[in-house]
């Protein structure tokens, strides 16, 4: 296995260690695989590739393409689809963080607004109350914080990227 390729594996590791509900490996080993192409790959080629079906594939490529990381490309003189990695799949990844950040958030200010008053409680149960509570207004004050310091952060990005692709 060349250099290139033990990166490519090892990013498509954390990938499947970033995801939350435990990913789709393939999902993941696809995506690296795009992001470590330079050019647009059809389905057999992936297929090949990850030595895996050209259907297991195809309905991984689509969850990909839905999710906006990777771009359907047709060839006139060819009938197969190519696929290859969104431009943007960087902000997409961010932007798809954030939203689970935010639903976070909201279930956590949902929680608070409808926290029982102390009299409701019983009372072996003041200490625990307390502490709760404490520690919700300290899950939504950093994620208030968070989204403070992130607030133009896409206009940023994109200022950034601009600033990178035209000194290359």
């Amino acid at each position: 296995m060349s250099n290139l390729q033990n990166l490519q594996e090892q990013f498509s590791q954390e990938l499947d260690r970033l995801s939350d509900d435990g990913g789709n490996l393939l999902a993941g080993r696809l995506f690296s695989l795009l992001l470590f192409s330079s050019k647009p790959l059809s389905l057999q080629e992936m297929a090949d590739q990850l030595e895996v079906t050209k259907a297991a594939v195809s309905i991984r490529i689509r969850e990909l393409e839905a999710g906006g990381l990777s771009v359907k490309k047709s060839k006139i003189s060819d009938r197969r689809d190519y696929y290859y990695i969104a431009e943007d799949f960087s902000l997409i990844i961010a932007e798809t963080f954030l939203a689970k950040m935010k639903r976070f958030l909201a279930s956590t200010e949902s929680i608070l607004e409808n926290w029982p008053e102390e009299s409701e409680i019983l009372e072996d149960q003041i200490e625990s109350y307390h502490a709760a509570k404490k520690r919700m207004m300290d899950l939504e004050l950093i994620y208030q914080l968070i989204f403070q310091r992130l607030e133009g952060i896409e206009d940023e990005w994109k200022s950034k990227r601009n600033n990178t692709n035209k000194q290359k």
